[in-house]
């Protein structure tokens, strides 16, 4: 179970408990294909007029967080200091956080090869070039769930791997020492229909890439959850894409939300979100 939180950084908003929050899903009534737009530079992530925000109820699973596994609802809290002292260094991030990273990975998930392969920090000031993602999305479909984790661990490596199973993992940790603004929401696997994932076009402009990944039209059943007051020492897994199709979660949609009562004066959330993809 997690360790008590440090109460010095209790603050006059609500931050824990259940919430109702406004996310920003695709619209019922979508008069085109959904597309989110990065610029690669300080300017916010922006959406065409498929997306629209709609209230939804977010619990707080901080009092079950052990109800909640990777393999069944999609994501699942971890307690794993870090030893990495320097997250504003790219390369103290690689060679140190890692592996830990890895490490987390086979123990939580018993899956035996581990590639990392990717890392976005995220610091909400209006200078930062990534930013809290406030949209509702999946990073794959079942389509890029494949063909990305070829383009990044290789194609080598990757035959070495074929027949294997294979889940992709993102590993999200604050930065900060405690999360009072932006946390992140997650959406039960297990309460979504497939038809409701809707392939999106992803573009980043600064490189021209586009990728695809799944965002969601709102629906009845779907259950939300968040946990509170995230420390530093926690992580939060979330899967991807899992090559089995039957009897596991298989995609996770998440996004950035902000409390309806925020306390203006609290700094902005930073955090790190790891990617990897690992091999049973």
């Amino acid at each position: 179970m997690p360790k008590p939180r440090d109460k010095k950084y209790i603050v006059s908003h609500q931050v824990s408990g259940t919430v109702t929050a406004n996310l920003n899903y695709i619209r019922p009534d979508a008069p085109m294909a959904p597309k989110v737009i990065y610029s690669g530079g300080a300017a916010p992530q922006s959406y065409n007029e498929a997306y629209k925000f709609m209230q939804a109820q977010i619990k707080d699973g901080r009092k079950s967080v052990g109800d909640f596994k990777i393999h069944v609802q999609g994501f699942e809290l971890v307690i794993s200091p870090t030893k990495n002292a320097n997250f504003e260094n790219d390369e103290f991030i690689k060679e140190i956080y890692y592996d830990e990273v890895a490490d987390i990975l086979r123990k939580t998930t018993g899956a035996k090869d581990v590639f990392v392969f990717d890392h976005t920090v995220r610091r909400g000031q209006d200078h930062s070039v990534r930013k809290p993602a406030h949209h509702v999305h999946n990073d794959y479909t079942a389509t890029t769930g494949v063909t990305r984790s070829e383009q990044m661990i290789g194609s080598e490596a990757f035959a070495e791997m074929r027949g294997r199973r294979m889940i992709q993992i993102n590993v999200w940790r604050p930065l900060s020492k405690i999360v009072q603004r932006s946390p992140l929401a997650f959406c039960d696997a297990g309460s979504i229909e497939q038809n409701d994932l809707i392939p999106t076009k992803i573009h980043f402009t600064d490189n021209d890439y586009v990728g695809e990944i799944f965002a969601l039209r709102k629906a009845v059943g779907q259950h939300w959850y968040y946990f509170s007051e995230m420390t530093h020492d926690e992580v939060v897994l979330i899967k991807g894409y899992d090559t089995l199709s039957t009897d596991v979660s298989r995609f996770t949609p998440h996004t950035a939300f902000e409390y309806p009562d925020q306390d203006p004066k609290v700094p902005p959330r930073e955090s790190i979100e790891t990617r990897t993809f690992a091999f049973y």
